[in-house]
């Protein structure tokens, strides 16, 4: 039961605040509509690169291709490579991306100044700043990413203009490209002359031991047949699987000391040695100038970009579509606000907790203010005409309540008091309905036989005259202002309907009235009705809009604040019932009552009680 009633409560709010939520909403649709048609659309064309992470060597294209654990951080180096300021600054030269209306450096110092370098000789150095500031314009519109952890690179430009977006793409890819190629290309050139050095030595190292050897042979010229065929009998020896070899039998023997050979052999194990090394060296920087005009790049296109057809930004219909369900969620947060805090009391449990006072009844809505009644009469005839009503039920819970309070504070029964109790009936704002129930109220007394008298004590705005049909009259303000008192009686008139007496105020007053209630002729004029009359109501102005029910609180026995049903702001009312607080008497009650509560069946706030069905006439 519980949840059907938070349910119950949630829909009575929605429907009584629906217009602030639709307002809400609408003007936050409406900004953002207007947000989408004022942006500019932009589009994004993407260019998709694969990255081949394997060696390429035109010269041994049969070598074996060998995976490397490292290949991630290569592709992600390579994401790096493609958005870097070298690639996309050599894009903005070749696109003369400088001279775009998009991209290029917006108006102000710098545009003046390079429009007069321009006249004047351009510099290199206001170039070269006009090509920072459009190459920090084009990174924002430049997306290079990897797709998930693949080798492949997607590189997106957004632009204005379709086609200028899927032409920019292409290039940044191209550039990419080139410049992988160039690096390339530039590694080898650097080995490759690296290298060269490397040659000249082994070849100058290779002279040199051949001179050497050419000199031992030289000083030892009989020897040198014997030498060399000896010398090719160990190559032959070393050319058939590296076998050793013996001197032939036929080889003539030397008589040359051990001393002279081993000198010979050493020379020569070492040219030998000098020339394999100059040839290895040789043949290396070979491979490396053939390779510096066969290099191939890492990377490829495989998806040319195109002109993309409909644009990345905005997205309206997920704009949109966000945008609703956040006005929709802000526009029932404005009612919330306005139910709860701006807006005013739907629940009973709710003014009592806010204004820590007891609440005597809640007064339901009725269709019908008090120029559309007949003879310009109120609602407050209801007492008469429909006296089994919900309305004039609820006024005879408010009479119960007091009489509780009363009772509670005084322990003396209504037939054993002495005096006269005086209700003081207030609000906190004007047009909350105080007027309506402070008369309904003393004629259920009135009707039940007691001796009541309602004063209209709102001297600045009274219209106790329009709900009694009679017509007001300057008696009670002349008393006040310290004119002769006429007697009790003859400021008095009688309501024909119930034979309540009621003191009626005169037109608006231009003149500041707390001075008059704050008179003693106040006090004495309550103190004489105490003495005649069982019950007096007097109607006060608002709280808030005028001092005078404050002055009139410390008079009073019981105090009943009205207030409006989802109307009455909560920080007002909790204000003016601090304000009542403080005047009233020591241990006087301020007893609330909520006015207007609406009772529609649809997205009802509360269901309407049995009783209500049973016994509303």
């Amino acid at each position: 039961m519980s949840d059907i009633a938070d349910l119950r409560m949630i829909l009575g709010l929605l429907r009584r605040q629906i217009w602030v939520v639709l307002a809400t909403a609408a003007a936050i649709l409406s900004l953002t509509a207007i947000v989408l048609i004022l942006l500019t659309p932009r589009y994004t064309a993407q260019a998709l690169v694969v990255v081949d992470t394997s060696a390429k060597n035109l010269l041994a294209p049969d070598s074996a291709v060998i995976a490397s654990a490292s290949d991630n951080a290569r592709v992600e180096g390579e994401v790096r490579i493609a958005q870097s300021d070298a690639v996309l600054l050599d894009v903005v030269r070749e696109g003369k991306l400088v001279d775009d209306p998009e991209f290029r450096p917006r108006s102000g110092y710098l545009g003046f100044v390079g429009t007069l370098a321009r006249f004047g000789g351009a510099s290199s150095h206001t170039t070269d700043d006009a090509e920072r500031e459009t190459l920090a314009s084009f990174k924002e519109a430049v997306r290079v990413r990897r797709e998930g952890l693949t080798y492949l690179i997607t590189i997106g430009v957004t632009s204005q203009d379709a086609g200028k977006a899927a032409l920019l793409a292409n290039r940044v890819a191209s550039v990419y490209i080139r410049h992988q190629i160039a690096a390339k290309v530039a590694s080898t050139i650097a080995a490759r002359n690296s290298l060269q050095a490397r040659v000249s030595a082994a070849k100058d190292s290779l002279a040199s031991h051949e001179g050497r050897l050419d000199g031992f042979l030289a000083a030892n010229a009989g020897m040198r047949d014997a030498f060399t065929n000896a010398n090719m009998a160990l190559r032959v020896a070393d050319a058939q699987l590296n076998k050793p070899a013996t001197l032939p039998t036929s080889t003539p023997q030397l008589s040359t000391p051990s001393e002279t050979l081993t000198q010979f052999y050493s020379l020569q194990q070492s040219a030998e040695i000098a020339r394999a090394q100059y040839q290895n060296l040789l043949t290396r920087l070979q491979d490396f100038e053939a390779q510096a005009s066969l290099q191939l790049a890492d990377s490829r296109v495989i998806s040319e970009a195109l002109p993309p057809i409909e644009p990345s930004y905005p997205r309206v219909a997920a704009i949109l579509a966000v945008m609703s369900l956040v006005a929709l969620g802000l526009g029932i947060g404005a009612g919330f606000l306005r139910e709860f805090f701006v807006g005013g009391f739907t629940g009973e449990d709710q003014v009592e907790a806010v204004l820590n006072i007891q609440l005597a009844s809640v007064v339901p809505h009725e269709e019908g203010g008090e120029l559309e009644r007949p003879h310009g009469r109120g609602l407050s005839d209801r007492i008469m005409t429909a006296p089994l009503s919900v309305f004039s039920e609820s006024i005879r819970r408010i009479r119960v309540s007091v009489e509780q309070a009363l009772l509670s504070r005084h322990a003396v029964t209504e037939d054993a008091r002495e005096e006269g109790i005086v209700i003081m009936v207030s609000s906190s704002l004007p047009g909350e309905g105080k007027s309506t129930l402070a008369t309904a109220l003393a004629r259920t007394y009135a009707l039940a036989g007691k001796r009541t008298l309602l004063i209209d004590c709102d001297l600045r705005k009274p219209s106790i005259h329009r709900h009694v049909d009679r017509e007001p009259t300057p008696a009670f303000v002349n008393l006040l202002r310290g004119e002769a008192d006429p007697g009790l009686a003859s400021m008095v008139a009688v309501d024909h309907a119930t034979n309540l007496s009621v003191i009626l105020g005169a037109r608006p007053a231009e003149f500041a009235t707390d001075e008059l209630l704050m008179s003693a002729r106040v006090r004495a004029l309550l103190a004489r009705a105490r003495l005649h009359f069982d019950y007096v109501v007097i109607d006060t102005p608002p709280v808030e809009a005028a001092v005078d029910a404050l002055y009139l609180a410390r008079l009073c026995d019981v105090a009943l604040f009205v207030v409006r049903w989802a109307r009455t702001p909560q920080n007002v009312a909790r204000k003016a019932v601090a304000a009542l607080k403080g005047n009233v008497g020591g241990g006087t009650p301020v007893i609330a009552v909520l006015n207007g509560q609406d009772q529609r069946h649809w997205f009802s706030f509360k269901a309407k009680p049995l009783w209500r069905t049973a016994y509303a006439g």
